[in-house]
């Protein structure tokens, strides 16, 4: 943004075709209340002091710009709300004349950015909407995405982590290298779960709290919540509220409490297709766990059923970890019975329907064919 500017220093380089109507001192300064209007149309309206805008008042720029709000030594200062002939609107500080501090700039074209502006640029946290709905959240420098922030689009990617120059700086390994063996191995907990909260913490990372539907490995709070730590790195994963994953994870170093998956690991959202053969492949494992197995499972006296994949029913999941049963589904074997056979009348819906649709392609194309034979 280019501002208009006009420095009361040096009010006018020519005084004489100027018109100034108001308050003076005893000096014959201008002092209190007045209008000055410059030879190109500019006006200044308000407050004087010793010949300096100072206090609050409102100058129209003969191109059409508009500041409102206090000056200091003839200077925008402080609180104020500046407008361009073109509908962008700026609401915040000011320093010397120039965009400082926390404030709100709308634009025409429908961009809104808040945050904070050091010299007319932005800088340091900021929020900022595009006029194709997407949206960046977290920090800026020189009016550029610059550190860490996230960046979310339309159409629900996301591209969160490291930003330098504006651009995004991806995280250098993919999930897809290792394989769901591998993966299962080296996680201490392995689970499908949906998330109830993601509460955001002083110490720089979210802390999202899930409860698990599908279980194979790791340690539990009763109910069957599991904790996990999702800092703001582009190898962090992020989750949102009421959506499902497939977590591979391991102990934070500093906090065991919580699990810390990345990217680097198999976690994924359930929408993903990726997802159902991980899911496939891991069902597949053993049911049993050893006893040398490090899970830990709170313990629970609360009903909380749970079907093993030995096909019998447990109170909950701490007496199919007393049972070594190492995989499990949150419900009764009665009501996991009832989601297998949803699942399946939906699959073959599905399937139902992209045959209906290769049979009317064809149907099209063999009119089509037709046509042509007969011209």
């Amino acid at each position: 943004m280019t501002f208009s500017s006009v420095y009361a220093q040096d009010i006018s380089d020519n005084p004489e075709k100027d018109k100034y109507v108001g308050q003076y001192n005893g000096d014959g300064k201008r002092h209190g209340s007045g209008t000055y209007t410059w030879e190109d149309g500019t006006q200044y309206q308000g407050k004087w002091r010793n010949d300096l805008m100072e206090g609050r008042g409102t100058l129209r720029f003969a191109n059409g710009n508009k500041y409102e709000g206090n000056f200091f030594k003839g200077q925008p200062f402080g609180a104020g709300v500046y407008t361009w002939a073109t509908g962008d609107i700026y609401k915040g500080g000011f320093l010397d004349g120039k965009m400082h501090g926390r404030g709100v700039l709308i634009t025409a074209t429908g961009e809104r950015h808040e945050g904070t502006w050091v010299n007319n640029q932005v800088n340091g946290e900021g929020q900022h909407w595009y006029p194709n709905g997407a949206q960046y959240i977290g920090e800026w420098k020189n009016g550029k995405r610059h550190g860490k922030g996230i960046m979310l689009y339309p159409n629900g990617d996301t591209e969160q982590g490291e930003w330098r120059e504006d651009e995004y700086v991806p995280c250098d390994c993919y999930r897809e290298s290792v394989s769901v063996e591998e993966s299962y191995n080296e996680s201490e907990a392995v689970f499908i779960a949906k998330v109830f909260e993601v509460e955001t913490t002083d110490e720089g990372y979210d802390r999202v709290g899930m409860v698990v539907s599908e279980y194979w490995k790791g340690a539990l709070y009763p109910k069957r919540k599991v904790y996990l730590r999702a800092g703001y790195t582009s190898c962090d994963y992020v989750f949102f509220e009421n959506e499902e994953y497939l977590v591979y994870a391991n102990p934070y170093d500093f906090d065991k409490s919580l699990y810390y998956p990345t990217k680097c690991s198999r976690t994924m959202n359930l929408e993903i297709p990726l997802a159902q053969r991980d899911i496939e492949t891991l069902r597949k494992m053993t049911c049993e766990f050893n006893e040398n197995d490090k899970r830990k499972v709170s313990f629970d006296f609360t009903d909380d059923p749970v079907c093993g994949c030995d096909g019998k029913e447990y109170k909950n999941p701490y007496q199919a970890y007393k049972n070594q049963v190492g995989h499990w589904w949150a419900g009764t074997c009665e009501e996991k019975k009832k989601r297998d056979e949803e699942l399946r009348k939906k699959k073959y819906k599905i399937k139902t329907e992209v045959e209906e649709e290769k049979k009317e392609v064809k149907e099209q194309k063999q009119q089509m064919y037709n046509y042509v034979e007969e011209e």
